[in-house]
């Protein structure tokens, strides 16, 4: 039994799709804490919720709450799905990039760098409250840009911070799948940044199976696989692990891009919370349940489980760096694997970095510090040095253009 934990951003009208994964996965939790703006959709979701958990006999307690301290206070858990100008500032971050020659999106290149200039400081005020009144907490992040987040809170807290991504485990699943085995019987080698993450290696019993994986990738059709780029590397990407190699043919898709993918879920929000203001609704409507948030039953959950257990469970988690990749430095975020139990996380060995994704990486991870320094001293040049460096982005000239946009839409505070 978790006796209490806490969601920052828990009016989204996704929460009751956590709700649903953890009755299913018997999580049992005394009190589920909602932190969000007051209002109209902080209460349809709450009560939506509380309707969701007395339909199916559990005493869980929601409650919904707008002062971060009370939230915060007494939690085991605190999961951050804050998203810092709602659905409309993913709309800016995967829509404006395009418009100065930088691919769009909230979780990396450009686009990741102005969110986390408008996030971070809204997080480092959560994280002040929890280290005043509840240091012992175990901080989760699902916010984007999770990898920037997770780092953030290593260098300028004390707090136990880790960061979820589900893409590890659905190339788990399909990896699985390809070769007939039980996902619990194979061992990863698994190294990435968050959403740019790399499978090196499959075990199965000590026993590498990666070459009979290539060739089963290389014959079956899930687009999924980037078959040029495991041809070429002879290792795994993720899908969006590739996009840096194809990041011309990605800018001029989402230029000729009718609808990017935050537009079709904004419009989602508005009918999906007037589906929860309805009383009488107590399961997840269908249209909840088709922004397919995998996170929650493939990351989220068993990573609480682990937690709440003796036996040792092996994740793929974002977290601080401590030698785990040895060509990056400590403090940097990345994500491989951990060992998850009641003890707390112990990461992983990983080595060298493959030498084709040294140089990326290692730009990236300078990128995401210099973001850090400009959300942390308020500096236009952190900022526009993040951008400049940053392998997504190809021209200072376009990157301070962008940067002066954002300055004037995003309001940020940058001098």
């Amino acid at each position: 039994m978790i006796d209490r934990l806490t969601i920052l951003g828990g009016s989204s009208v996704y929460i009751p799709e956590f709700i649903s994964t953890a009755l299913t996965n018997n999580i049992l939790i005394n009190e589920l804490v909602l932190l969000g703006k007051p209002g109209r959709k902080l209460d349809a979701v709450s009560a939506f919720c509380q309707r969701l958990v007395d339909k199916n006999g559990h005493v869980t307690r929601i409650i919904p709450e707008t002062d971060p301290v009370a939230a915060v206070k007494d939690a085991t858990y605190i999961v951050n799905h804050v998203r810092v100008g709602g659905m409309k500032a993913r709309t800016r971050d995967e829509m404006t990039p395009p418009q100065f020659d930088m691919i769009g999106s909230d979780c990396m290149g450009a686009g990741a760098i102005v969110n986390a200039l408008r996030t971070l400081p809204v997080v480092f005020e959560f994280a002040k409250a929890i280290e005043a009144t509840n240091p012992k907490a175990v901080f989760i992040n699902l916010t984007n840009p999770v990898g920037i987040i997770v780092e953030a809170l290593h260098r300028v807290t004390s707090l136990k911070t880790v960061g979820i991504n589900d893409l590890p485990y659905v190339y788990l699943r399909k990896i699985a799948l390809l070769l007939g085995h039980k996902e619990e019987e194979l061992h990863l080698n698994y190294l990435g940044l968050h959403d740019l993450g790399w499978i090196q290696d499959v075990k199965v019993g000590g026993v590498s199976r990666m070459r009979k994986l290539l060739d089963l990738v290389a014959a079956s059709d899930d687009e999924d696989f980037d078959r040029g780029l495991i041809e070429l590397f002879r290792v795994i990407p993720t899908r969006h692990a590739g996009l840096y190699f194809h990041r011309n043919e990605a800018l001029q898709y989402q230029k000729s891009c009718a609808r990017f993918r935050s537009q079709l879920l904004l419009d989602a929000e508005k009918r999906i919370l007037r589906l929860y203001a309805n009383p009488a609704l107590n399961s997840v409507p269908d249209l909840t349940r088709q922004r397919n948030a995998l996170w929650y039953e493939y990351t989220l959950a068993p990573l609480l489980q682990a937690l709440n257990t003796k036996t040792a469970t092996r994740m793929v988690l974002c977290v601080q760096n401590k030698g785990a990749i040895s060509d990056l430095p400590d403090k940097s975020s990345v994500e491989v694997p951990v060992t998850v139990s009641q003890k707390g996380f112990k990461t992983g060995k990983i080595g060298l970095l493959p030498r084709f994704l040294k140089g990326f990486f290692c730009a990236v991870k300078e990128s995401d510090r210099l973001a850090i320094e400009a959300a942390r001293h308020s500096s236009y040049d952190h900022a526009l040095q993040a951008l400049a460096v940053n392998p997504f982005v190809s021209s200072v000239d376009k990157a301070r253009a962008y940067l002066d946009r954002a300055i004037q839409k995003e309001k940020l505070d940058l001098h």
